[in-house]
């Protein structure tokens, strides 16, 4: 029974986000098919913006409240608090991405509801991370699916009808993030109130102990795996990313998969740890692991199909085939060095090791940024992700010295 219920959770935890990476990977071929290259290259940049305020707010809001919960399930006073201060993010958040979308030159109407869709995705990010940590997964999954149905669904209209534009679409992504938190269920929308017993000093304790190294482990490592995509879109301009950005196309299921995966893996990983059981998460770790290979190796399998039997799908008549090619390449190959550190660095976070995480993005971080302004000087854009990947390879490898030291100390 253990192992059907076990089966039914992964299953869940693969075709939610699967689908939402099936939604996002319709609609980014969408905008590439209609939208010129700078629009698309800007498209792809804010969405890498957002794809960042879901790891800001894992290392500020997420990953505290799993480890809270499974440290103290009775404490219900820190997902109040937790859930206020998400709110006020993820205005933040809607802020930044509007103010980002100006610098890169966009003008025009789509900018403000692209930016509500912001505030809403970083809201129903957080419940779905709270629906873990209270071990729902299927109402985190439930949200994930409707979420991609409805995007899939109004896009389609738009396409099909002749009534696409970059407004009509980000208004598409406001109605589906709604819907996806509509299924979120009424637990979590509780947790949403404002009164004279919520006190955001309560929040210094989880910062002192927590936030601070996750946070600046989450940002260093956005510089050590995206730092190319801003660096690109602001020296060089959107459209000369927009190659990079069509490539990246096949790399969302597997993205999705680790971002979802981690959030489903942390909150068992630490209720083990807590709980002493140091086998079981181990054995999580490696389930984890293994997941996430098969995940790659069927996104490769897409790949490999779409290039060879529909490569028109990606390959449009202003890009370049070869950079296209190229950065597909690199992409595949740096998720690899991801998904072998990402369990580890799970299990690390499980554990509250927060500082050692947040050394090794650090050094990482220096090897991508400075490997990546480099590579802008002599190369086309698209070398710059040789960088990334000597960022991703020089993190991996500090990270599981680390966890190997944990793990012998731990069996010891």
């Amino acid at each position: 029974m253990a192992n059907v219920r076990n089966l039914i959770r992964y299953g869940l935890s693969l075709a939610a986000p699967a689908s939402v990476a099936a939604a996002h990977f319709l609609v980014q071929l969408m905008v590439l098919s209609l939208a010129p290259p700078a629009q698309f290259g800007q498209f792809v940049f804010l969405m890498a913006a957002i794809q960042f305020g879901y790891g800001l707010s894992n290392a500020l809001l997420s990953t505290p409240l799993t480890i809270l919960r499974a440290h103290a399930p009775d404490d219900t006073g820190s997902a109040v608090l937790l859930a206020a201060l998400n709110l006020l993010f993820a205005v933040a958040i809607g802020v930044v991405v509007l103010l980002l979308g100006f610098l890169t030159g966009g003008t025009d109407g789509w900018l403000l509801p692209f930016s509500v869709f912001a505030v809403l995705a970083m809201v129903r990010w957080f419940g779905r991370a709270f629906n873990y940590a209270e071990m729902r997964p299927e109402r985190a999954a439930a949200s994930d699916i409707l979420y991609a149905v409805a995007l899939v669904a109004m896009t389609g209209w738009l396409y099909f009808s002749g009534a696409f534009d970059m407004a009509m679409l980000a208004a598409a992504f406001v109605v589906a993030s709604l819907a996806g938190l509509l299924v979120l269920g009424p637990a979590f929308l509780q947790q949403h109130r404002f009164g004279s017993g919520l006190r955001f000093s309560d929040y210094g304790p989880i910062w002192k102990d927590q936030s601070r190294w996750t946070l600046l482990g989450v940002v260093t490592t956005e510089f050590t795996s995206n730092v190319h995509i801003y660096l690109v879109t602001l020296l060089a301009g959107a459209a000369r990313f927009a190659p990079m950005g069509a490539a990246s196309l096949f790399l969302r299921p597997v993205s999705l998969s680790i971002t979802s995966l981690s959030q489903l893996e942390r909150p068992a990983i630490s209720r083990q740890i807590a709980a002493g059981d140091i086998r079981a998460a181990l054995a999580s770790r490696r389930r984890f692991h293994i997941l996430l290979l098969l995940a790659w190796a069927a996104t490769a399998v897409l790949a490999a199909g779409v290039w060879l039997y529909a490569p028109g799908l990606i390959v449009k008549p202003d890009y370049s085939v070869s950079e296209i090619g190229t950065a597909v390449i690199l992409y595949f190959l740096i998720a690899l060095v991801l998904i072998w550190q990402e369990p580890n660095s799970v299990t690390l976070q499980a554990a509250r090791a927060f500082r050692p995480l947040a050394f090794a993005s650090v050094v990482s971080s220096l090897f991508s940024i400075a490997g990546v302004l480099a590579a802008l000087a002599v190369a086309p854009p698209v070398y710059s992700l040789l960088a990334i990947l000597a960022g991703q390879v020089v993190m991996a490898l500090i990270i599981a010295v680390h966890a190997r030291r944990w793990r012998v100390n731990a069996l010891a």
